[in-house]
């Protein structure tokens, strides 16, 4: 069988039938989606997404430059150390709206992929920007995917350093890229769960005349949990019930952004739809869960379908304003002991405007290229590239799931060994493309051993 998107899906789904996560899980995973096969919507993910999410991850990587002649930005960027400061080429722009400024400082490349780092200041003085502070919607343009992540936080001058990285859709290098956001926010909040007051079988009586319809298409959904198969088989065949909505609707405890839109037991199932209100709805999340009486939580099978309209917030991000959640337990409760638990992921910022700043992005960093030729059953590997931040092994032909992975290692002459917190995978086009991210930036100059599972690479 070959791989490609398309097939990696299908296997994945396949493979993962058991797997179950909760909201902060998702959020973790989906945050580092690969967005050649991502919908929009990596806080929410479509199921097929999720899956594939959970096997690859798309990070950090840095190339080459010089700050000696930008002493001011070596100030500003001295946590990142000499090494690192090294390989950085200044940029020095700034960009501001909503009483918030982006100063991007520097950047970097190893060709494919580009590094910017820049700081988040509140300039009008609300405390707005946290040690957490995050572009919502990040965008370094010709990149496949940009995520961005705190290096550092200056508490008495509340700024906030972040490094945004992105995959290059083409050659990055000695081109000119726009780095831009409409969103920002700061203090991410995973809650402790909190008893909505309703036992399931106080909905099911409640909520008795509640109509339901079966949708034969759903804008997205979303299934995990011990059946999620099998229920997941009904949404595609357009056999799951979802509610018609209340006249009026129904709070939630401690929630203003979100409310209740109806809510009912069919055939077993615990059916709760929820209007995502604007305002901080727009990024912020509920999930529901069910506990027994001794407060353990239930096993359940859930399902999130999206019934209403989806907003784009901007690449790769957006909500939908109205989502039905489903909770299936396993046979055997009584519905009467099982307590519905509402948990929120909040933020306590959510800034919206326009920020963009547009620079030359200079060449790549100097690189180790082994030329090698290696049967990978049956595609073939044919080069391996290290540069200061990341190892990339390329190939062509078809991988399929017989295929060897190519795990690469990169040893240095003091003995240890680059560690690696991230990779990614592209294969398609008669092209197969692995890269591991280093979690150090390191001197080529001292690169003794590249190992390729397990045997050492020639170098040149």
């Amino acid at each position: 069988m070959k791989i490609c998107d398309e097939t990696v899906r299908a296997a994945v789904d396949s493979g993962l039938s058991s797997v179950h996560l909760d909201a902060a899980q998702k959020q973790a995973i989906l945050a580092q989606c690969r967005p050649s096969v991502a919908v929009r919507r990596p806080l929410r993910p479509v199921r097929r997404v999720l899956a594939l999410a959970a096997c690859f991850a798309l990070v950090l990587a840095v190339g080459s430059g010089v700050l000696a002649a930008a002493p001011e930005l070596k100030q500003k960027l001295a946590v990142l150390g000499e090494q690192t400061i090294r390989q950085l080429q200044p940029v020095n722009q700034t960009s501001e709206d909503q009483g918030v400024r982006m100063e991007v400082l520097a950047a970097v490349t190893d060709g494919q992929v580009a590094a910017v780092y820049l700081s988040l200041k509140d300039t009008a003085g609300l405390g707005r920007i946290g040690p957490d502070a995050e572009m919502y919607t990040p965008e370094i343009s010709g990149a496949f995917f940009t995520r961005s992540e705190v290096v550092d936080y200056d508490e008495a001058a509340g700024a906030a350093i972040l490094r945004l990285t992105g995959d290059g859709s083409r050659q990055l290098a000695g081109k000119k890229i726009t780095v831009s956001t409409t969103s920002i926010t700061s203090g991410l909040n995973f809650n402790d769960p909190v008893d909505t007051g309703y036992t399931m079988a106080q909905v099911q009586q409640l909520a008795a005349g509640t109509q339901v319809e079966y949708r034969a298409e759903h804008h997205a959904w979303s299934s995990t949990g011990p059946d999620m198969e099998r229920y997941g088989e009904l949404v595609d065949t357009g056999r799951m019930a979802t509610l018609i909505g209340w006249g009026e609707t129904l709070e939630l405890p401690g929630v203003d952004w979100a409310n209740v839109n109806a809510a009912a037991v069919v055939d077993g199932q615990l059916h709760i739809q929820v209007n995502q209100l604007g305002g901080m709805g727009q990024v912020n999340r509920l999930s529901f869960g069910l506990v027994d009486e001794a407060g353990q939580e239930v096993d359940c099978t859930e399902l999130e379908l999206e019934l209403g309209q989806d907003h784009d917030l901007g690449v790769f991000r957006s909500y939908n304003d109205l989502v039905e959640y489903v909770l299936i337990p396993p046979a055997g409760y009584d519905m009467a002991d099982l307590h519905v638990m509402l948990e929120t992921m909040t933020y306590d910022q959510f800034i919206q405007g326009q920020w963009s700043t547009t620079f030359l992005l200079e060449e790549a960093a100097r690189s180790l290229n082994i030329a090698c030729d290696v049967d990978m059953k049956p595609w073939r590997l044919t080069s391996v590239q290290v540069s200061p931040i990341a190892v990339t092994a390329t190939g062509s032909g078809e991988m399929t799931v017989d295929s060897l992975s190519a795990d690469l290692e990169v040893w240095l002459a003091d003995g240890t060994r680059v560690e690696s917190s991230s990779a990614s995978l592209q294969a398609g086009d008669e092209e197969i493309i692995t890269r591991y991210i280093f979690d150090q930036v390191i001197d080529i100059d001292q690169v003794a051993k590249v190992t390729l599972n397990g045997e050492e690479l020639p170098l040149p």
